[in-house]
């Protein structure tokens, strides 16, 4: 795959032209084989060059807080690439990663843990910092709450500020929109996780997508207003397929997210695709085709502008191509499975861990 080569070269600082197009038909074909070996990775080292691997799970915060599961591996699936970038875009893409996925788990550990109330007392810590520009320094979450703010919540005499004309209000811009998009991540993750959430329509399915993943791919470093639109429907795309991954692991607490109508419409309950009994329901069958091949390659299409965008920063190709190989490989597994979320798991995560085991030691750090 020549562009993701190229990408990653050029997030690394070495020159390169991007060799083809993407089409974005291509994209939606039911099955796509995928090669055995992760794109975007630093190549193999000598033994003697060696050092040990250090997992993006261990510097996000992937295992922090009791919640609904680990997502150590997750992360890697989601973002090892991140650690083969340069020092410094690698270190803006981990911030954003590591403020999310703390604020997820948050969410989860106050379904499992409501009394220790650390999803509440991060919003009332965001709230005062929103109203009053103030962090305070006993508060777990400072150190979060400080970068945020340092990012995001820098007043027009602070550092960066003095960019005159069109420059400055481009920065500006991005700011305000990163800044909404992030409130609109909290307020999702506030919904989505309350007790008794039930996923009617498909519009409330759509919308769903959107306020959570959709979000969160409008907060990516690098993002510019030519993409900002795109960027979130790419993000929709990838909450869909993250729900389509954990849904025996949603299962496994009482939840389904397929719409209500849906579900009525092919014969099958809720609580059958809770038990697993729907597996060999012509309805539940039915269903799962649907969603694979109308509901995905629509949201495919409604993806294409970023998915076939061209200007990107390098880093966010290198983002794109990989989750878009991931994926894939999470609706050829499910195919493969029939369509079976109880024996989903165990092999996705087999051929997860296959192409991460390339990884376990890197080439020696960049220099300080």
């Amino acid at each position: 795959m020549p562009i993701i080569t190229d990408a990653h070269a050029r997030a690394r600082g070495d020159t390169g032209n991007r060799q083809h197009q993407r089409s974005a038909l291509d994209l939606v074909k039911p099955i796509q084989p995928i090669s055995p070996r992760p794109p975007c990775l630093p190549p193999a080292a000598p033994a003697s060059e060696r050092t040990t691997y250090q997992t993006i799970s261990a510097v996000v915060g992937s295992s922090h807080y009791r919640a609904l599961s680990d997502d150590a591996l997750k992360d890697e699936d989601n973002a090892a690439w991140v650690l083969g970038l340069e020092p410094d875009v690698k270190q803006a893409w981990l911030d954003r990663i590591r403020w999310i996925r703390i604020v997820d788990r948050l969410a989860e550990n106050e379904r499992i843990e409501p009394h220790e109330r650390r999803f509440s007392r991060f919003m009332e810590a965001w709230r005062l910092l929103r109203s009053r520009g103030f962090v305070d320094p006993s508060c777990p979450f400072a150190s979060e709450l400080s970068a945020i703010r340092a990012l995001w919540l820098r007043d027009a005499s602070g550092p960066g500020h003095d960019r005159p004309g069109r420059a400055g209000r481009d920065q500006d811009d991005m700011q305000a929109r990163a800044l909404a998009a992030w409130d609109a991540y909290l307020r999702a993750l506030a919904d989505y996780h309350a007790p008794g959430l039930l996923i009617r329509t498909m519009k409330e399915h759509d919308t769903m997508l959107a306020r959570l993943s959709g979000h969160i791919f409008q907060l990516v470093p690098f993002l510019t207003k030519e993409h900002w639109d795109a960027a979130g429907e790419f993000g929709r795309l990838d909450q869909f397929f993250n729900n389509l991954r954990d849904m025996q692991e949603d299962a496994d607490r009482g939840l389904c997210y397929l719409p209500e109508e849906e579900l009525a419409r092919h014969g099958v309950t809720r609580a059958q695709v809770i038990s697993g009994r729907c597996v060999e329901l012509p309805g539940y069958q039915r269903l799962m085709r649907s969603w694979l091949e109308e509901v995905m390659p629509s949201l495919y299409a409604r993806a294409a502008p970023f998915i076939d965008a061209r200007g990107l920063h390098p880093s966010l190709e290198i983002m794109r191509d990989w989750s878009l190989r991931r994926y894939a490989r999470i609706a050829r597994v499910f195919r493969a499975t029939g369509f079976d979320h109880r024996r989903f798991p165990a092999r996705y995560w087999a051929e997860v861990r296959r192409d991460l085991a390339e990884r376990r030691q890197l080439p020696r750090a960049h220099p300080a």
